[in-house]
């Protein structure tokens, strides 16, 4: 006999580092607990592309606003009819102020050199990244029934709220 979901809690939560070789843990989990929602493969693999996209785009906000030292929460509610993801980031305020001193030091003498150069390129840059990930957010809803999402503009975290329904 396993466990009863009525009896045990509806509501799974995962905090990894905000770093790219997570997705693939990211993913997994969104499978395994896509599985315990009773998907079947189709709709597991559409929920594991989403979070994978939401995960993504979580990191791509925090490099964005410059962001050194940022951690990943997905949250897996259950529900009757499916499964509601929220994938949010966020900065871990102590590791981000020492890994922006290290920066600092290292990036002193640099910076002078490069800032004209730059910001041309970095305006460029920005806008194209913007455009991207306006794009990749809008893309992982056409995996999942219910999207949507919202960006922190003074931290640049990302709250992704993604909802997969079970076809019956």
């Amino acid at each position: 006999m396993g466990y009863v979901l009525g009896e045990m809690g509806h509501t799974a939560e995962l905090r990894l580092p905000a770093d790219r070789t997570y997705i693939v843990v990211a993913k997994r989990a969104a499978a395994a607990l896509g599985s315990v929602a009773r998907f079947d493969l189709e709709a597991i693999d559409d929920l594991t592309i989403a979070v994978a996209q939401a995960f993504e785009n979580a990191i791509v906000c925090l490099e964005r606003y410059g962001a050194l030292a940022g951690e990943i929460r997905l949250s897996f509610k259950m529900a009757p009819d499916g499964l509601e993801v929220t994938v949010k980031s966020t900065v871990i305020r102590d590791a981000e102020l020492r890994a922006q001193a290290r920066e600092a030091q290292s990036r002193v003498t640099k910076a002078r050199q490069q800032v004209d150069r730059a910001a041309a390129l970095v305006t460029r840059d920005q806008r194209q990244e913007e455009i991207a990930a306006d794009l990749a957010l809008k893309l992982m809803g056409l995996f999942v029934d219910d999207s949507s999402y919202r960006v922190d503009e003074r931290t640049g975290g990302l709250r992704v709220r993604l909802t997969k329904y079970r076809i019956s």
